[in-house]
C-alpha cells in the first residue's frame, strides 16, 4: 500500500515540476492542429471570410470599409452588420500575407492557439483565488488544456475566420484577468479591456459577457477588489471603449443586434402558427383555458427551452454536430464520442461539489448556450461555442475521477485504454476533416470560386459583360479578393441593391463588366444578354439554345459546381 502511495506521489511530483514543458509541448501540438496547411483545411475560404479578409485589405489601402465608410465600428456585410474586432486583426496579417486563406486565416488560428495555455492559467487562478479542488490543480489545468487542445469543435473555428475563436480568447482574457486582480487590482482595468473587445468580436458575447460578468461578481463578490482605485478606472475605460458601439446604437440599432432579428425565435412565424392552431382548435371549448395554456409567453418560452436543451443531445454533441453550413465536421458531432462518458461524469463531479471552482465552469456552460437559444437555427456550434471551453474542462474532470476510481495497477490498464480512445477519436476526425470534407462536401464551403474567377480572369478580355446568377451567392466578394481589386475603385464602382431579400441579405448588382442579377431566369434575362456575354450558373438551372457550354468547374469529387456559357444568338 506504501509502494503504491509513494508511486503515486512521485508521479504527481513528476507532473508538477514538469508542468510549464508539458504546457509548452500541449501548445505546440494545438498549434500544429490549427496551423498545418491551413490554406487547405477547410478546402475553402466561406464567404464571410472572404468578406472580412477584403475589408481589411481596405482599411489597410485607403483606411475604409469596401462602402467607403472611415474606420467604422461594425463592418456592414451583405446586409448583415460584423463585429469589427476580427477585421482589423486581419489588416496586419492580409499586409504580411497578402489576400489569401494565409492572410485571412491566421489571426483566429492564432488566437485559437493562444487560448489553450490561458486556460490552464485560468484553472491555476482559480486555484489561487479559491483553494477549494481536491484534485491536483495541475493535473486539472494540464488535461483541460489537452482536451480543448484536440477539441474537433474548437479546431474547425480556429481554422476559419468566423469571429468565434477570437471571441473566446477574449472571454477567457477577461475571466483570467479578473481572477489576477483578487491579488493585483490593476489587472481590472485589462480585464475591463479584454471584455469590452470581446463584445466587439462576436454579436452573442453581448449577451454572453454582461452574464458572465454578473456571475463573476456572484462567485467572487468577496474577492473583488470594491474600495481598489482600479475598479473605478476599469470601470470607466469599458465605458469609453464601449462608447462608439452605443452612438451607434442610437443611428442604427441593427449595428449592435446584427442578423438577431430575422434569426431570433422571436421573427419566427412557426410558433405563431402553432399558437394561432391550438388556441382555433380548443377555444371553442373553453376559450379562457385555451388562452391561459396557449399564449404567447408560453409558446416562446417552451421554445426557447427546448432549443436551450437541443444543445445537450447526444446527436449534436457526438455524432452528427451543427448540420447547419460552414459548421459541420462530415459523421462527427462537436465532441469526440469517448467525451460521451467523461463529459457526464466530470458535469456529475462538478454538481456534487458545489464548489466556486465547478460552478463557474457549469454557469460558463449554461450561459454559452443562451445565445443560441434564442434563435431558430438550434442547435448552433458557432452561437454556442464559448462552451467548448468548459467542456473540454469537464472531459478532463470526468477522466480524472474515473482514474480515481481504480486501483494504481488498473490505472495503468486504464491510461492505455484512455490514449487508444484519443488516439483513434483523433485519427477518426483527422481524417474526416482532411479527406472527407474537402473531397465530398467542398460545397460546404463555397468551394469553387476561387477556380472560377480565375478561369474567367484568363478569357475576361474575350466578353463585354459577365453574367453571374445570384445562385452563386454573394459572387462580387469574390471577385474584388482573389483579384485584389483597388478598395478605392469597389468603394465607387460596386453598385448595390440595397433592399433586403426575405433572409435578409442585401446584394450586389453590377461591379464593372460582372452582372449579378439577384434571381436568375433565363426567359427573363435572355433579351439582356448579348453575343459577347458569359454567363455562369449552377448545374441545376436552365438555360436556352443561344447558350453554348464552354467551361465546368468541378467540386473534388468531379461534380458539376458551376457552369460556364458563351451566349450565341441566331439572327
Amino acid at each position: 500500500m506504501r509502494r503504491v502511495f509513494l508511486q503515486k506521489l512521485t508521479m504527481s511530483k513528476w507532473i508538477t515540476k514538469h508542468t510549464n514543458v508539458l504546457l509548452l509541448t500541449i501548445t505546440l501540438c494545438a498549434a500544429v492542429l490549427r496551423f498545418v496547411a491551413l490554406d487547405l483545411y477547410p478546402p475553402a475560404l466561406y464567404s464571410d471570410e472572404v468578406d472580412q479578409a477584403y475589408n481589411a485589405y481596405s482599411i489597410l489601402k485607403t483606411g475604409r470599409d469596401e462602402h467607403g465608410v472611415l474606420f467604422p465600428v461594425s463592418f456592414r456585410s451583405f446586409g448583415d452588420w460584423k463585429p469589427p474586432v476580427q477585421t482589423y486583426l486581419m489588416v496586419p496579417s492580409v499586409w504580411m500575407f497578402g489576400l489569401n486563406a494565409w492572410g485571412t486565416r491566421i489571426p483566429s488560428a492564432l488566437l485559437g492557439t493562444l487560448t489553450i495555455p490561458l486556460l490552464f492559467f485560468i484553472i491555476k487562478q482559480l486555484q489561487n483565488s479559491t483553494e477549494d479542488t481536491d484534485i491536483p490543480i495541475d493535473h486539472i489545468g494540464l488535461l483541460s488544456a489537452f482536451f480543448l487542445a484536440i477539441s474537433p469543435w474548437h479546431i474547425h473555428h480556429s481554422r476559419m475566420a468566423m469571429l468565434t475563436a477570437i471571441a473566446l480568447f477574449f472571454l477567457a482574457g477577461g475571466m483570467y484577468s479578473m481572477l489576477k486582480s483578487f491579488k493585483k487590482p490593476e489587472w481590472l482595468v485589462v480585464s475591463s479591456v479584454s471584455f469590452a473587445l470581446c463584445i466587439y468580436s462576436y454579436y452573442g458575447m453581448r449577451l454572453i459577457v454582461p452574464l458572465f460578468c454578473v456571475s463573476l461578481v456572484i462567485l467572487f463578490w468577496r474577492q473583488i477588489a470594491w474600495k481598489s482605485k482600479s475598479l473605478l478606472v476599469a470601470l470607466c475605460v469599458g465605458f469609453i471603449l464601449l462608447v462608439p458601439l452605443g452612438v451607434q446604437f442610437f443611428k442604427n440599432p441593427d449595428v449592435v443586434f446584427g442578423r438577431a432579428k430575422t434569426v431570433s425565435v422571436f421573427y419566427d412565424q412557426g410558433v405563431y402558427l402553432t399558437l394561432w392552431e391550438r388556441i382555433t382548435k380548443e377555444g371553442p371549448l373553453n376559450p379562457q383555458i385555451a388562452r391561459f395554456f396557449h399564449n404567447k409567453p408560453m409558446m416562446y418560452g417552451v421554445d426557447i427551452l427546448r432549443r436551450f436543451l437541443s444543445h445537450f443531445v447526444g446527436h449534436f454533441l457526438f455524432l452528427v454536430g451543427d448540420t447547419h453550413l460552414p459548421f459541420q465536421i462530415p459523421n462527427m458531432g462537436v465532441l469526440y464520442l469517448f467525451d460521451a462518458l467523461l463529459v457526464p461524469v466530470g458535469i456529475l463531479y462538478a454538481l456534487k461539489r458545489k464548489k466556486v471552482f465547478s460552478r463557474l465552469f457549469i454557469l460558463w456552460m449554461l450561459i454559452s448556450i443562451v445565445p443560441a437559444a434564442l434563435t431558430f437555427l438550434t442547435p448552433a456550434a458557432n452561437r454556442s461555442f464559448t462552451a467548448s471551453l468548459p467542456f473540454a474542462v469537464f472531459s478532463a474532470f470526468g477522466l480524472l475521477v474515473l482514474l480515481k476510481k481504480f486501483s494504481w495497477s488498473t490505472q495503468k490498464i486504464v491510461y492505455g485504454f484512455a490514449t487508444l480512445c484519443i488516439v483513434s477519436g483523433m485519427s477518426y476526425f483527422i481524417y474526416q476533416y482532411t479527406v472527407v470534407l474537402p473531397y465530398t462536401h467542398a460545397d460546404w464551403l463555397l468551394y469553387g470560386n476561387k477556380e472560377l474567377i480565375h478561369y474567367i480572369g484568363e478569357h475576361e478580355s474575350e466578353y463585354e459583360e459577365i453574367v453571374v446568377s445570384g445562385k452563386l451567392s454573394v459572387f462580387y466578394i469574390y471577385v474584388l479578393f482573389f483579384n485584389a481589386v483597388d478598395p478605392q475603385i469597389a468603394q465607387s464602382g460596386v453598385f448595390r441593391d440595397l433592399k433586403p431579400d426575405r433572409f435578409g441579405f442585401e446584394h450586389a448588382a453590377r461591379f464593372e463588366k460582372y452582372w449579378f442579377p439577384r434571381e436568375f431566369s433565363w426567359e427573363k434575362e435572355v433579351s439582356k444578354l448579348s453575343d459577347r456575354s458569359l454567363l455562369v450558373t449552377t448545374p441545376t438551372e436552365v438555360v436556352g439554345s443561344e447558350a453554348q457550354k464552354i467551361h465546368t468547374i468541378y467540386y473534388p469529387n468531379q461534380t458539376e459546381a458551376y457552369v460556364l456559357y458563351q451566349i450565341k444568338k441566331t439572327e
